[in-house]
């Protein structure tokens, strides 16, 4: 059974090599993995040649694998050789390395190309999301209508692939996190790859797991091992309650028994000496060691610890799983726990890989409703000691008014005891004031993403502000802000956009959001005249156009709120993605900067401003001008335009300037 599971961690190996560009290079002493949680599994499967590195000498563990990689792994990995080379599912792989394997994915339905727009986008980041329903289609198995209760439910039933996530966490192919999340959108990395790629294998073939989990037979068991080595100290199994730990639970030994290369515990689990991979982690006391690898010697099972943490913190009469302890690093919210957090000495800690210094980084727990800042650990064989002071809140979650002691806007302060509503908009979602995390160093959190203040706009009773900074003192939030006007914001697809960057399209001309009067839904009236909106009315954002479906004015949210679909408009869809001027055929000035305007309509207007209709021709609030004689002023110097040109297929528009 073993020799089996060696045969799979081979074609492995072959396969990350093949899935990773350029030359590699074999070895299992990588400089960034040593504290890495999958460091076990790298170090075993390159050491012996399965997986390699990077012509740096790294592995780069935490490097997002793309779609193409994943396929290319899965696709091998069920032994099939892709043969398909020519016929293109996509837009853009016609051309890629993984095209074979894209099409043999295609074939089995693994992959679905109405499900990306027939664009694949193979080099992009492969999401947990789109994993699971890949290794799910490959096995041939249909999608769970159970939902299982993570505490992201809400972004697991958002997702298009939540059946197959249901499926993937039944089949045990990927995982949920320590608190309950499941992650959909995260990205996957190569570490995590080599877990999920061996579940798959083991399942697709049907082989029982090669780790101490499983149960095995009775009749395996032989001598008698009666208690464990850890360093310098040896613990008897008849006397001191010692634990073996896997995914977060802690299995006591009450019976180890030897035979030949592996252990069975309590009579039912096993797992393999002298392997660097698979190993638990042993829990005397509150002690937690990793453990590079097992042997025997005599009647004791010797273990060699990689790292030292704690399993739990006692605190008055409550005692605290580590695992399930909030973590934060100077004041900054993180999805850490105190069971990340690796002890070297009493002042010395290492954290994912970066080592920290109690005696300047501020390194903070959550116990119940409580905050305490790690000072001092005390080591001991039978007990280690979390020295801690009381602090002020880190983070602050569910808030509401009563947790802001003032609003600063434009020199004045808002009167809260006014306030009826605050919310926020991050990222061009909508959240209320409850459903976001803000950190004691002023950053907010939402879907596990962190944003930096000035990213943020918020929203008082319906008017609009920037906030330039905020702080907490004393539990309490204190915002400084810019007001901004009421109509800052479009609300396109469910998505607030900035008025600047959208504009409405009708008869090959293109009016700003502030020249549309919205009458009532699909009404509207535009330079004084109205329409009902139909197939000649379109929206573009940024480098996208979308048919209007709807659009309307919720005096609610007290904005436009347009719903379309996205549309390949090849007239609006061509505007120039770059300006470059040249002055007697030399490159004056690279791209439309701030200091680089147009004049028309009797003023100068920045470029962003206008829509090229065609290389001759631009328009601005509904009038068409002539791009050829128009003035042109960069910093202080005017010029005319004398001709125009396209620039390969790259959207690019040269103008070529004489100077006035």
């Amino acid at each position: 059974m073993r020799k089996k599971g060696y045969v799979y961690l081979l074609i492995l190996a072959f396969l990350l090599t093949f899935c990773t560009p350029g030359p590699v290079i074999a070895t299992g002493n990588f400089p960034d993995i040593s504290t890495h949680w999958g460091k076990d599994s790298i170090v075993s499967l390159a050491s012996a040649g399965y997986i390699s590195g990077y012509p740096d000498g790294t592995f780069k563990p935490d490097k997002t694998v793309s779609q193409a990689e994943f396929i290319t792994v899965l696709i091998s990995c069920m032994g099939i050789t892709p043969t398909d080379t020519t016929t293109q599912y996509f837009n853009d792989t016609s051309e890629h390395w993984a095209l074979g394997s894209i099409n043999e994915a295609v074939k089995r339905r693994i992959l679905i190309p109405s499900e990306y727009s027939n664009a694949f986008r193979p080099n992009s980041g492969l999401k947990r999301s789109q994993a699971a329903a890949m290794m799910v289609r490959a096995l041939g198995k249909e999608e769970s209508k159970e939902a299982i209760p993570f505490t992201d439910l809400a972004d697991v039933q958002k997702s298009y692939y939540r059946g197959f996530i249901n499926t993937a966490f039944d089949l045990k192919l990927l995982k949920g996190y320590p608190d309950g999340k499941f992650k959909p959108y995260e990205y996957i990395t190569r570490a995590q790859m080599c877990t999920v790629i061996l579940n798959f294998m083991e399942i697709n073939a049907q082989a029982p797991v090669d780790s101490w989990q499983p149960p095995v037979d009775n009749s395996l068991t032989g001598s008698t091992l009666t208690s464990i080595a850890i360093g310098d100290e040896v613990f008897d199994l008849n006397f001191t309650p010692v634990y073996f730990k896997t995914d977060f639970t802690n299995t006591r030994i009450y019976s180890l028994n030897y035979n030949n290369d592996y252990i069975t515990v309590n009579s039912r689990y096993r797992f393999f000496l002298d392997s660097a991979i698979n190993n638990p982690d042993i829990v005397v006391y509150n002690n937690c060691y990793g453990v590079d690898k097992f042997l025997v010697s005599g009647n004791k099972l010797v273990a060699y610890p990689s790292y030292h943490k704690v399993d739990s913190i006692s605190h008055g009469n409550l005692k605290y799983q580590s695992d399930f302890v909030k973590l934060y690093i100077n004041a900054t919210y993180t999805e850490k726990y105190l069971g990340d957090m690796e002890i070297l000495d009493a002042t010395t800690v290492k954290i994912n890989g970066k080592t920290y210094d109690l005696n300047k980084d501020k390194i903070t727990i959550e116990l119940g409703s409580d905050f305490y800042d790690i000072t001092r650990i005390d080591f001991g064989s039978t007990e280690t000691l979390v020295r801690t002071v009381p602090t002020d809140k880190v983070i602050i979650k569910g808030i509401d008014i009563r947790d802001i002691a003032a609003i600063f806007s434009d020199d004045k302060s808002l009167d809260l005891e006014r306030i009826d509503k605050i919310e926020f908009i991050i990222d061009g979602e909508h959240y209320s004031l409850s459903n976001v995390i803000i950190d004691a160093s002023g950053n907010f959190t939402v879907r596990q993403e962190t944003f930096a203040p000035e990213d943020v706009d918020m929203i008082v009773d319906n008017n609009y502000y920037k906030i330039d900074y905020l702080k907490i003192y004393k539990d309490k939030f204190y915002f400084y802000c810019t007001s901004s006007e009421s109509d800052y914001w479009v609300r396109l697809n469910k998505v607030y956009v900035d008025t600047n960057q959208i504009k409405i399209l009708k008869d090959n001309t293109a009016y700003d959001i502030d020249q549309v009067l919205v009458v009532k839904r699909n009404v509207v009236r535009i330079k004084g005249k109205q329409y009902d909106i139909d197939s000649t009315f379109k929206c573009m954002y940024r480098d996208d156009v979308y048919d209007i479906d709807r659009i309307d004015y919720d005096n609610t949210l007290d904005c436009i709120t347009i719903i379309g679909t996205k549309t390949q408009d090849s007239y609006w869809a061509n505007q120039p993605s770059k300006y470059v001027f040249f002055e007697n055929d030399y490159k004056y000035q690279d791209g439309a900067t701030d200091d680089v305007n147009i004049y028309a309509d009797r003023k100068w207007l920045n470029f962003d401003q206008i829509m090229v209709t065609d290389p001759a021709h631009f328009t601005y609030n509904g009038k068409t001008y002539n791009m050829i004689g128009a003035l042109v002023r960069i910093g202080k110097v005017d010029f005319e335009i004398i001709d125009t040109a396209w620039q390969g297929r790259n959207r690019v528009l040269n103008i070529y300037l004489q100077k006035i």
